[in-house]
């Protein structure tokens, strides 16, 4: 699938991006950009996250044919958010409120977040529309500048002001890009409909709510360790948290798209029911992906934290990294197995809850056992509040769904992925930095491959072998 290539590339360039952008800046400049690049999250999920999601789950290419109103409804929302956002900025910026923070760094962190919304919404219009090579080339362009505005500011100037700059420039460069390829029609007031607008609104203010507040979580956490440890201690913290959440995000997000195309689809021409069936399925597959990629990454930890992170965050960036691998795979799991639950049931109430509890459960054990703990009590903190919003989604979800997910293929996959784990193990430290990564991963990949073949799980051994079956019939 053509979908699939840009998140290839998008995980690889994320990693660069986050790594180059940390060693120009340095530990303090970095704790402040990553600061602000929080900022820019929650701006984009609180304000124009809902739009996204009622594009991907409303606007398709039937509606693009009977039903103008949606897109033209779409489009005004998101044209005035962007455009009232930067009036209050401009309105805060005149008369001086003070946000903890220079109002440069603040003025690029908004206008970023704006670009980053109007990004995401048009990457939801282009998987609406099943126009994969439109939506690559957004990816692909997005990525590219972001590596050569954002990585040469920081080269150049040291300032993360400038650094979040490029990533603005580069989220504009990419949209105009695809502007033909996703437009539909002129922006129409006439053509927008305010009972449109609230259902849109109505359905995902839950989820948005939730989406918020996990997005506040990472800012608090930073925030908070920036005040009691300063900013280099947030720089080191920042670094793990963002490249987990990239490399994890990134996951959950392309197991997404696979698979929640094809349940919305079976949702519109088989059911409710079928379509629940399916993700039930999906749960084992996201599992498979998930966990070994989690395990994985904490065994080549110490390879990777000598190899590649920049040397003044070495050893901090390793030790914050293994505490918040759980959490990040929770993230992974939830986004793309059990949030489509939600999403085609249209009971999305139970996502602010979770985030809520989640909200609460980081702030007590990061401020209750920073005094114990120390910097290592965010995060903690953040992944324990991960692992409860998993904890709860899941259990809403399997209560929802008509049939559970395979226990024994399930159960195989956390046992490939444990016996992948002491196989490898022996290896950390034994080696130089890049004969021991590639040592784990090729006999990390081989063993739990083997495992999850020989015990055909999601009869994965059986596809294999029916394809290759089809291919010597048409051969012959």
């Amino acid at each position: 699938m053509t979908v699939l290539l840009p998140f290839v590339i998008n995980a690889g360039l994320n990693f660069v991006l986050g790594l180059l952008i940390a060693l120009f800046l340095g530990p303090a400049e970095f704790g402040r950009y990553a600061i602000g690049a929080a900022i820019i999250v929650l701006v984009n999920t609180a304000l124009l996250d809902w739009l996204k999601i009622s594009a991907l789950r409303f606007y398709s290419l039937t509606t693009r044919e009977t039903q103008p109103e949606i897109r033209a409804t779409l489009d005004l929302l998101v044209a005035g958010i962007s455009v009232s956002l930067c009036g209050l900025l401009v309105v805060a910026v005149a008369v001086g409120i003070d946000f903890k923070l220079p109002a440069m760094l603040l003025a690029a962190a908004v206008l970023a977040g704006i670009g980053a919304g109007l990004f995401d919404y048009h990457g939801a219009i282009a998987r609406a529309r099943f126009l994969d090579a439109a939506y690559a080339r957004l990816i692909i362009v997005k990525n590219i500048m972001a590596l050569i505005l954002m990585v040469g500011g920081a080269w150049l100037t040291r300032d993360p002001t400038v650094v979040l700059l490029g990533g603005l420039l580069s989220a504009a460069v990419s949209l105009l890009a695809v502007r033909r390829a996703l437009a539909d029609a002129p922006l129409s007031l006439s053509a927008a409909r305010k009972d449109v607008a609230w259902g849109f609104f109505v359905y995902a203010l839950p989820l948005v709510a939730g989406n918020a507040i996990y997005s506040l979580i990472p800012l608090l956490n930073r925030s908070l360790l920036a005040d009691a440890q300063g900013y280099a201690e947030a720089g080191y913290f920042s670094l793990a948290s963002d490249m987990g959440l990239r490399l994890f995000g990134t996951l959950g997000a392309t197991l997404e798209i696979v698979l929640l195309r094809e349940i919305i689809r079976l949702d519109e021409t088989r059911g409710r029911i079928a379509a629940q069936k399916r993700i039930a399925k999906n749960v084992l597959l996201v599992l498979m992906v998930a966990l070994p990629v989690a395990v994985g990454l904490w065994m080549v930890l110490p390879a990777f934290d000598r190899l590649i992170v920049p040397p003044s965050f070495q050893g901090r960036f390793a030790n914050y990294m293994a505490i918040l691998i759980p959490g990040f795979a929770a993230i992974t799991i939830f986004q793309a197995a059990f949030y489509p639950v939600f999403l085609i049931g249209k009971r999305t109430g139970i996502a602010t809850f979770a985030a809520l509890l989640g909200l609460g459960v980081n702030l007590a054990l990061g401020l209750g056992l920073a005094s114990t703990l120390g910097p290592a009590a965010y995060a903690f903190g953040q992944t324990a509040a991960f692992l409860v919003v998993l904890a709860v989604m899941a259990t809403a979800s399997l209560r929802v769904l008509p049939v559970l997910p395979p226990l024994r293929d399930c159960v195989l996959v956390v046992l490939a992925a444990a016996v992948m784990a002491a196989v490898i193990w022996p290896l950390r430290r034994q080696f130089s930095a890049p004969i021991e990564l590639a040592l784990q991963i090729s006999i990390g990949v081989a063993v739990y491959g083997a495992l999850i073949l020989a015990c055909d799980v999601a009869r994965c051994r059986t596809t294999a072998r029916l394809w290759w079956a089809s291919r010597r019939i048409g051969r012959s």
